[in-house]
């Protein structure tokens, strides 16, 4: 099964602008220069800060340089513009602009001494949409509780991933095709320089994200690029198991698209025309792309040297602390991707009676819910579980969750599960949703038990970004993986970890793993 699930998945955030009564924050120095900021809540805020150059004109589709510096007081009380996209609902307003990475932080104590966990979050997105200006991801909630939290942008779609041939040849020794996940880099190493200057401490960093995010944390643990950069990681619906896409197919996008674009010259020629053509003349032309490789990370063979998998199997990845998982209805992306239960039953060939009895030891399944419980499976349950089970193989401690909670706003119109991205809010806590009606309702109807929700999962987050271990404050016992306690946190009305969760069906998706990269399976 390919990435593709996430060529087109989105996150239901909110990109209006958030109101507060915020005050002024306490200056700061950082390697750049000095900062102000803004102070809300107890809370200390700098948006805004460049965390590398603007990667325009001769810097597009380069490896970020470094970041510039200023004289005087540079005002962080506003957030820089989110990186190009095609607009969608959940867009909005939000200013847009090549010259958009930027990084924010906030902080609940910035003396330099104080040495706080520190959590760097990256958004989802399918890695064509997205950025950090979402009020959704407004960290003052999390940063109450002793943490500092940080956020940034990446280059999306075909300005973050693109990989023509010409690019090789312009610069031999350098990495070509995925400039987003190396702003990702480029940020982590921003936060190693700077984060002592707003209380946070260095040798104590988290990655966390969603859907591409999540997927994200499993590259930067797979690319010897970001080593040395975070000691934990917390990967939300972000794969794992499925295969990444070739250079070879990322190449050969790029060439159909400087084909579409007239370029017929020499490598000079070429690069210079496809740096000078418009953000919206490359932006129309991504809409017509529906291939993964266009939009996507992929294995290089030098940021990314292997497929995330391989990577892990093989242990040539960091030894961090991992938290993973999913949540209990992954199959609301199908309709989105135009997937039917076919496309997951029909790959099955002759073990389609052999599958299907697996998945019906508990009772008999509609085509449907067959074919929706094989891409959760596939896609979702399997990455999480297969790679943390490969960390635990490093001697790193790994959790498995699976959030399947559904506020009663949400039973109310006859969910039944939780859809891709469901969580988020509930880590972030339940702000930045007024431009989803059905959202902002959970909102404004929050029942006490939503609360505890929010509560829990932001305990168990900011837990495990403190200690490696997500327990503690009397929360329910989350055990940590191994051969002998194969558990997974179920996260519901009522949280309680499950041994062997869904074993015998993510063993299917474990065979057909192996089979492809001829690997034993984790377990």
């Amino acid at each position: 099964m390919r990435r593709v699930a996430f060529a087109f998945a989105v996150v239901a955030v909110a990109w209006s602008a958030a109101s507060s009564a915020a005050v002024a924050a306490p200056e700061i120095q950082i390697a750049q220069g000095r900062l102000n900021g803004s102070e809300e809540d107890g809370v200390a805020s700098y948006k805004g800060i460049p965390f590398a150059k603007p990667p325009v004109g001769d810097l597009r589709w380069r490896a970020p340089q470094e970041a510039p510096s200023w004289n005087g007081v540079r005002d962080a009380s506003n957030f820089g513009a989110i990186c190009p996209q095609i607009k969608f609902r959940w867009v909005g307003n939000s200013p847009q602009s090549e010259d958009c990475l930027t990084v924010n932080v906030w902080s609940p104590k910035t003396a330099a001494n104080s040495k706080l966990p520190v959590m760097v979050w990256i958004y989802g997105g399918a890695f064509r949409n997205g950025g950090s200006a979402a009020p959704l991801y407004d960290g003052t909630d999390l940063a109450k509780h002793g943490v500092v939290i940080v956020s940034f942008n990446y280059r999306l779609g075909l300005l973050g991933f693109f990989a023509h041939p010409a690019l090789a040849e312009e610069s031999p020794n350098e990495a070509i095709g995925n400039y987003g996940l190396m702003d990702q880099v480029a940020a982590l190493k921003w936060v190693q320089k700077n984060i002592a200057a707003f209380g946070g401490d260095p040798a104590n960093v988290t990655v966390f994200g969603e859907s591409a995010g999540g997927m994200s944390v499993n590259d930067l643990i797979a690319s010897p690029a970001a080593r040395g950069l975070f000691v934990k990681a917390i990967s939300e619906s972000g794969l794992g198991m499925t295969a990444m896409p070739t250079l070879e197919a990322a190449e050969g996008v790029a060439r159909k698209f400087a084909t579409r674009q007239r370029t017929f010259e020499s490598t000079e020629r070429i690069l210079k025309q496809l740096r000078s053509l418009s953000v919206s003349a490359i932006l129309a032309d991504q809409a017509t792309l529906h291939d993964l490789a266009a939009s996507a990370p992929i294995v290089d063979g030098k940021f990314m040297p292997l497929d995330v998998s391989v990577a892990f199997a093989k242990g040539d990845i960091a030894k961090v602390a991992y938290l993973a998982g999913s949540n209990s209805n992954e199959a609301t992306l199908m309709d989105e991707l135009r997937m039917t239960p076919s496309t997951m039953m029909d790959p099955l060939g002759p073990n389609a009676d052999f599958v299907r009895r697996i998945y019906e030891k508990d009772g008999k399944l509609s085509d449907e819910d067959f074919g929706k419980q094989l891409f959760d499976d596939a896609l979702f349950s399997s990455g999480a579980h297969g790679l943390a089970a490969f960390m635990t193989k490093t001697g790193k401690p790994a959790y498995l969750y699976r959030f399947a909670y559904v506020a009663d706003a949400l039973r109310a119109r006859g969910d039944t599960g939780v859809g891709h991205g469901g969580e988020v809010v509930y880590i972030w806590g339940l702000h930045g949703l007024e431009r989803d009606a059905l959202m902002s309702r959970l909102a404004d109807a929050a029942t006490p038990k939503d609360r505890e929700i929010v509560a829990l999962m932001q305990d168990y987050w900011t837990n495990f970004a403190k200690t490696g271990n997500p327990n503690g404050n009397d929360r329910p016992n989350w055990p940590q993986l191994s051969p002998s306690e194969d558990a997974t946190l179920v996260i519901d009305d009522k949280t309680q970890a499950v041994e062997n969760f869904r074993k015998a069906q993510i063993s299917v998706m474990y065979g057909a793993w192996s089979k492809r990269t001829s690997l034993p399976a984790p377990y």
